[in-house]
C-alpha cells in the first residue's frame, strides 16, 4: 500500500465539502472502488464479503413473491440455477443496439434475453420487467456508493458520496460514452466524470515512481490486458526543469482490440471442455447440448476456474456434477492444449503495442527504444503465454512488474477525480489527454467534411466558427461525425429570425456562428448556432471572432479568402456592423440510439429507489432472522449452564428447550413468509423466558416462606394506601382552593383538570386503573394463601411466580405514583399562575371602567368630539387587553 503515502503528498484532504468522493474502476468483470473524504483519505471500499474487488453485474430473482437483488459472489449462484436473471459483463453492451453483433456476449452468457428499449438501446428482459443496461450499471455503482458510505459512517463521519470519477476505454463511440454517464448519474445526488483508463494507471504510476529525470521526458507503454479487451496507451512523463512546475502525464499514442481479453480465453476453455465431454458421451448432439443454458454457465465456471489454475500449473483437472441430464463429468486439461488452442490469439497480443506506436498524435515519433519500460495491468497479462509474448517483443528488463495490476486503475481513477471535481486541495499534476478519434461536421448533408476536433485534440476543448451556407435564410441541419461514422444530426430552424433578419434590416446578410465543444467526457456536441445580422460590412470575419472567438476556419478553409483579408475588412466596419446574436433552435435527432431524457431517468430512480426500498425491508427482516437465531443459540448455550439445569424452574426450563429446539427448525423450514412482527414476537418470548429463569435461579436463596410474603403484602398494601392518600390530599387542596377560585369567576376543578401533564412525564393515567386492579388481585391471592395456612404446600415455583408477579406490578405502581406527584405539583403551579393572571386581568378591567365613569360625568366643552373618540378608543382597547389576558 505505498502507493497510498505518495497520493497522501499529492491529495492535501483538506476539504472544500462535507462530500465525498468515489472513484471507480468499473471493470468488464471486476470492479473496485476508493473513497476520498476526511473521514477516509483514499480508503478501498471492501466488499460485504471483505473483497478488495466486486463482481461487475448483478442478478434479479423472486423472493416472497417480489424482487430481490443479489450482488457480489452470490451472483454465480443465482446464474447456475437461473442463466436469464443474471446479468454480468454488461460494460461493452453500454450504448449498443440489437442489430449490433451480439453472438460473442451471448456465448459468454447463456440464457440472458436481450431486448430493446424505446430508445434503441439493449435491456435485459427476466421477471416480467425490462432492465435496461444504464439502470443495471446504475444498480452496481449505487451498491458501491452505499458501501463506501457505510465505511465513512464505520469511521465516524457523516459524509456522503456526491461525486464519481470512473474509468472509460479510450476506444467507447459517443454513444458508449454518453450511456456510462447516463448510467453513473441514476443515483440520486451524484455528478460523474470518465477517465481515461490508460491514464489512471500512469497517474498512479507517476505517483508511485521515482523521482524522475528533470528535463527529460520518459516514455512508457501501459499495457492493459483485461477480461473484455487488451489496450497499449502510450504515456509520456514530463518532469520540467522549475521544480515549481507540476509534473506532467500526457497521452501520446494508443492502440486496442475490443474483442482480446480474459473472456476470449474463458471461452476457448469451455469449448475444449465441451469438446472433452462430448467425445465421453458421443450419444449427445451439439446442438442439444448447447441449447442447456444451465450447462453451459456450468461449462464456463468451470472454465474460468481452470484458466486461473492454468497460470500457475501445467495441468488443471475439471469435476462437474450434474452437467447434462445428470451426467457428472470429469476431465484434465493441459496447459500445452490451452496454448495451442489459443495460438492464434498469442500472436495477437502484442498488436495493441504496435499500434499504440503507430498511432501517436505528438509531432515527435517514438520508437520502441524510447519506451522506458511496459507497465502491465490487467488479470490477463498473468496468462503464461501472454507473458511470454511480451517477452519476445520487447526485452524483460522493460517489463515494470511492480505496479498493482489489481488497484492500479483505482488509485489513478480516484487520484483524477479530485482533480477534476476540485473536491479537496490538491498538489498541481498536469494531465493532458488526447481524442483517439477526429470528429467533424457536414452541413447540409453535403459532401464536404468541417473538421472541428482533429484526432489527438486536447480535451475539454471548444472550438467556434461561421458555418459555410448557400441559401442563408432557410432551415438547415448539421451532421455530426466521430472517426467517419455519423452519429447525430441536428437541424436548425432559422424561423424566429425570418420576420427580423428582412433584407432591409440585414443589407449584407445573415451569417451563422456554430459552437461545438469536446466535454471532459469527451462528448462531442453542438452547444448553440447563433445568427447574427450583417448591417454595415460585406465582410464582418473579424468582428465575429471577436464576438464568438471563431469565424476563422470557415472564412479561411471555405470561403476562399484569407484571415488577412478577412481581418482588414472588419478593422474598416462601423462599430454597430454586428446586430445582438440570436440564439437558434435546434432540433437533434440520434442515428443510432437515443441517450436517456430526463423523463426516462426520473423512471429509472423512482424503480430503483422502490428496489431500494424493498431492499432495507429484506435487510431489516434478515436483521431479525439474525437476532432470533443468535438469540436462540444463546438460549441454547444458557439451558446447558450446570446452575439452569440444578437450580432452574423445572416447567420454565423445559418450556424454553422446547421452543428453540421450534423456533430453530421453524427458521430453517418454515419461516420464508414470516413478518418481522413474527420475529420480534419470537425474539420477546425467549429472552423473557430466559429473563425469568435468571430470576429464578437469583431468588433461590430467598426462602418464599410466610414472613416474606407477609412483608410483601405489607409493601403492596401500603403502596395503594400511599395512592388513596395522594388523590384525597389532591382533592382536600383542591376543595380549599374553590373559594379563591369562584371569586374570580373560575372553577378550580375544571381549570386543574384542563392542565396536560409535560410531555417529559410517561402516560400512566390511563393505564393506572389497570395496574390498581392487578395489584389488588395479587394481595387478595397471597392474602387467601396466607389465611389459608397452606403456604407451605405450594411449589416453590408457584410461588416464584406469585412474587414475580407482584414484584412486576408493584414496580409499575411506584413509578405510577412517582408520575402521580410529579403531575399534581406542576398542575398546582400552573393553577397559582392562572390564579394570578386572572387577578390582574380583573383589576385592569376596574382600572378602566373607573376611568370611563370619570370621563362621562366631566363638563362638556369644545373637545367634547375629542373626547368621545378619545373614549371609544380607550374602550376597543380595553376589551382587546382583556380578551388577549384571558388567552
Amino acid at each position: 500500500m505505498r502507493i497510498l503515502g505518495r497520493i497522501g503528498c499529492l491529495v492535501g484532504l483538506i476539504a472544500l465539502c462535507s462530500c465525498a468522493l468515489l472513484g471507480v474502476d468499473y471493470g468488464h468483470q471486476f470492479s473496485k472502488a476508493m473513497v476520498v473524504s476526511p473521514q477516509a483519505p483514499l480508503e478501498l471500499v471492501l466488499t460485504p464479503e471483505s473483497k478488495r474487488k466486486d463482481v461487475s453485474g448483478l442478478a434479479i430473482k423472486i423472493w416472497n413473491d417480489d424482487i430481490e437483488r443479489v450482488y457480489g459472489s452470490s451472483v454465480d449462484s443465482v446464474q447456475v440455477k437461473s442463466p436469464q436473471n443474471a446479468f454480468l459483463h454488461m460494460k461493452p453492451l453500454l450504448g449498443k443496439s440489437l442489430d449490433e453483433d451480439l453472438n460473442a456476449y451471448h456465448k459468454q452468457h447463456p440464457g440472458v434475453v436481450i431486448e430493446s428499449t424505446n430508445r434503441g438501446t439493449l435491456s435485459f428482459h427476466t421477471i416480467n420487467y425490462d432492465y435496461s443496461v444504464e439502470e443495471l450499471v446504475a444498480m452496481n455503482l449505487e451498491q458501491a456508493i452505499e458501501r463506501a458510505e457505510g465505511l465513512l459512517r464505520d469511521n465516524g463521519g457523516y459524509d456522503t458520496v456526491d461525486s464519481l470519477a470512473i474509468t472509460a476505454p479510450e476506444y467507447f463511440t459517443q454513444e458508449q460514452r454518453q450511456a456510462l454517464v447516463d448510467a453513473s448519474e441514476l443515483p440520486s445526488g451524484v455528478k460523474s466524470t470518465l477517465v481515461n483508463d490508460g491514464l489512471t494507471v500512469a497517474i498512479n504510476f507517476a505517483l508511485n515512481h521515482r523521482e524522475f529525470p528533470i528535463g527529460e521526458p520518459q516514455y512508457y507503454v501501459v499495457y492493459d490486458m483485461g477480461s473484455g479487451s487488451t489496450r497499449a496507451s502510450l504515456i509520456s512523463i514530463y518532469q520540467p526543469i522549475n521544480a515549481t512546475e507540476p509534473l506532467e502525464i500526457e497521452f501520446c499514442g494508443y492502440g486496442y482490440d475490443k474483442s482480446l481479453g480474459g473472456s476470449q480465453l474463458t471461452l476457448s476453455v469451455a469449448n475444449l471442455l465441451q469438446n472433452k465431454f462430448l467425445e465421453q458421451h458421443p450419444s449427445i448432439r451439439t446442438e442439444k447440448f448447447e441449447s442447456s443454458a444451465k450447462s453451459l454457465v456450468k461449462l464456463i465456471h468451470a472454465a474460468e476456474k481452470a484458466k486461473l489454475i492454468l497460470s500457475a500449473n501445467t495441468e488443471a483437472s475439471i469435476n462437474i456434477e450434474s452437467l447434462y441430464d445428470d451426467l457428472d463429468f470429469k476431465a484434465v486439461i493441459t496447459r500445452q492444449e490451452f496454448e495451442e488452442y489459443n495460438q492464434d490469439i498469442a500472436d495477437t497480443v502484442i498488436l495493441p503495442i504496435i499500434d499504440s506506436l503507430k498511432n501517436q498524435f505528438g509531432k515527435r515519433m517514438i520508437n520502441l527504444e524510447d519506451i522506458s519500460s511496459i507497465i502491465l495491468t490487467g488479470g490477463s497479462t498473468r496468462v503464461p503465454f501472454v507473458q511470454r509474448q511480451l517477452n519476445t517483443f520487447v526485452n524483460e528488463d522493460k517489463i515494470a512488474r511492480s505496479v498493482n495490476a489489481d488497484e492500479s486503475s483505482v488509485n489513478g481513477v480516484t487520484v483524477r477525480g479530485v482533480q477534476i471535481f476540485k473536491s479537496f486541495k490538491v498538489k498541481p499534476l498536469n494531465v493532458i489527454d488526447r481524442s483517439i478519434f477526429d470528429y467533424y461536421i457536414k452541413v447540409n448533408e453535403t459532401d464536404t467534411p468541417i473538421s472541428v476536433f482533429e484526432k489527438g485534440s486536447e480535451y475539454p476543448s471548444a472550438s467556434s466558427f461561421v458555418l459555410p451556407l448557400s441559401n442563408i435564410s432557410a432551415d438547415f441541419s448539421i451532421d455530426l461525425y466521430e472517426n467517419g461514422r455519423l452519429f447525430k444530426t441536428i437541424n436548425v430552424s432559422t424561423e424566429t429570425i425570418k420576420s427580423k433578419y428582412t433584407s432591409d434590416k440585414c443589407p449584407y446578410g445573415i451569417a451563422y456562428n456554430a459552437t461545438f465543444s469536446l466535454s471532459q467526457n469527451r462528448i462531442f456536441s453542438l452547444d448553440s448556432v447563433d445568427a447574427v445580422c450583417l448591417q454595415h460590412s460585406e465582410d464582418s470575419i473579424g468582428l465575429l471572432e471577436k464576438l464568438f472567438g471563431g469565424g476563422k476556419k470557415v472564412a479561411d478553409e471555405q470561403a476562399g479568402e484569407t484571415a488577412e483579408t478577412g481581418n482588414e475588412k472588419a478593422s474598416n466596419a462601423p462599430k454597430d456592423s454586428l446586430a445582438r446574436p440570436k440564439k437558434l433552435s435546434l432540433n437533434t435527432k440520434y442515428v443510432h440510439v437515443k441517450p436517456m431524457s430526463v423523463k426516462d431517468k426520473i423512471q429509472a430512480q423512482q424503480h430503483m429507489n422502490s428496489l431500494k426500498s424493498k431492499d432495507l425491508q429484506r435487510l431489516k427482516l434478515q436483521e431479525e432472522r439474525n437476532n432470533l437465531e443468535t438469540a436462540l443459540y444463546k438460549a441454547r448455550d444458557f439451558l446447558d449452564e450446570v446452575e439452569v439445569a440444578t437450580k432452574g424452574p423445572k416447567s420454565d426450563v423445559h418450556k424454553l428447550n422446547g421452543l428453540v429446539s421450534e423456533y430453530l427448525e421453524w427458521l430453517d423450514y418454515e419461516s420464508d413468509d414470516a413478518s418481522i412482527k413474527d420475529l420480534r414476537d419470537k425474539i420477546t418470548e425467549i429472552s423473557q423466558l430466559e429473563e425469568k429463569i435468571s430470576l429464578y435461579i437469583l431468588s433461590y436463596s430467598e426462602p418464599l416462606d410466610e414472613t416474606q410474603f407477609l412483608a410483601i403484602y405489607k409493601n403492596g398494601t401500603s403502596l395503594l394506601e400511599q395512592i388513596e392518600d395522594h388523590r384525597r390530599s389532591e382533592n382536600l387542596t383542591l376543595e380549599s382552593l374553590e373559594e379563591d377560585f369562584s371569586a374570580v369567576d373560575l372553577d378550580v376543578k375544571k381549570e386543574y383538570y384542563k392542565i396536560k401533564a409535560p410531555r417529559h412525564l410517561p402516560k400512566t393515567a390511563s393505564k393506572l386503573a389497570g395496574y390498581l386492579n392487578s395489584m389488588n388481585k395479587t394481595l387478595d391471592d397471597i392474602s387467601d394463601l396466607l389465611e389459608s395456612k397452606k403456604l407451605g404446600d405450594e411449589t416453590r415455583e408457584d410461588l416464584f411466580e406469585l412474587k414475580l408477579r407482584f414484584d412486576s406490578i408493584y414496580g409499575e405502581l411506584k413509578q405510577s405514583l412517582n408520575v402521580l406527584n410529579a403531575t399534581t405539583t406542576y398542575r398546582l403551579n400552573e393553577l397559582s399562575s392562572l390564579y394570578s393572571r386572572r387577578l390582574r386581568v380583573l383589576k385592569r378591567k376596574e382600572e378602566r371602567k373607573k376611568a370611563q365613569e370619570s370621563m362621562t360625568s366631566a363638563p362638556s366643552n369644545s373637545t367634547s368630539t375629542e373626547s368621545v373618540r378619545s373614549s371609544k378608543t380607550s374602550l376597543e382597547s380595553s376589551s382587546s387587553d382583556i380578551v388577549h389576558d384571558e388567552l
